[in-house]
């Protein structure tokens, strides 16, 4: 669901490129892609509104006003909600915002390292745990939880499918046309779960390569990630189910029994 190229864990910040990069124990994550073409492909504002309407109403449930950002990427979410009157702090290991987010309050944050922010009503995270390990999921809820409030809440999505994805995404920006080309899409079974391995080049109109993404994930099942869940000290209060299109690229709300995709709310155990 993710751009990223795997770079053996070095790279520079390149002026109108984000480049992002969280290394692990058995995980070397990045991405080097133009900020307008990664937003216009893989954030659309259609995906955005609908995911920060859905944090909002959990916010409003739950009286969470000060919140907390991890793995923020260019910043759409966070822009939207501190426009819905919410104080966002955004967080990521790179400083790559785009746009008006910008403007919004931003912390250098590595999730795997962890560390003392401030105390928060809620925190979330869009489309950032599904790419770690297990291991690595259990560290960074209990790295994330050394931030919330006792009565504070955790959110995030977790997608289980397998897709057909599209071999071909056409964007135009500036008059410019850009295509996301599918390369190679392959699931392996590994210890708990799957491994997904992709590789998407981003071609402009003139057929230059200005982007890839070659890498992998793995995905584990419902009962994996409760168990990392309540490993990491925390407690189910609630759970969204949803439905991942990969062609249109966003969430839809899912009819019972039909999801593929969980949104969990979770609290520390007391």
């Amino acid at each position: 669901m993710l751009i990223a190229i795997a770079i053996g864990g070095r790279g520079v910040i390149l002026k109108g490129y984000f480049y992002y990069i969280i290394t692990g124990a058995d995980i070397t994550w990045a991405t080097e892609i133009p900020a307008e073409i990664y937003a216009r492909l893989y954030t659309p504002w259609r995906r955005v509104r609908f995911e920060v309407d859905l944090l909002d109403r959990v916010f409003r449930r739950y009286g969470a006003r000060r919140i907390v950002e991890y793995g923020c990427g260019i910043g759409r979410h966070g822009y939207l909600l501190n426009k819905k009157g919410y104080s966002v702090l955004l967080t990521d290991v790179r400083d790559w915002r785009y746009g008006g987010s910008r403007r919004l309050p931003f912390k250098i944050y590595d999730v795997l390292r962890g560390g003392f922010i401030d105390l928060f009503d809620a925190g979330y995270a869009m489309g950032l745990i599904i790419i770690f390990k297990y291991r690595d999921i259990v560290r960074v809820l209990k790295n994330i939880g050394e931030n919330l409030r006792d009565d504070g809440v955790f959110i995030f999505d977790y997608n289980f499918g397998i897709y057909e994805e599209p071999e071909r995404v056409i964007v135009r920006i500036d008059g410019k046309i850009y295509s996301a080309v599918l390369r190679r899409n392959q699931y392996q079974q590994v210890d708990g779960g799957l491994l997904y391995e992709y590789r998407v080049e981003v071609i402009d109109d003139k057929g230059n390569v200005v982007g890839v993404e070659d890498t992998s994930y793995p995905i584990y099942d419902r009962d994996t990630i409760s168990r990392a869940i309540e490993e990491a000290g925390f407690v189910v209060d609630r759970i969204i189910a949803l439905k991942w299109d990969p062609n249109e690229y966003r969430y839809r709300y899912a009819k019972r029994g039909e999801g593929d995709s969980n949104v969990y709310i979770i609290r520390k155990r007391r």
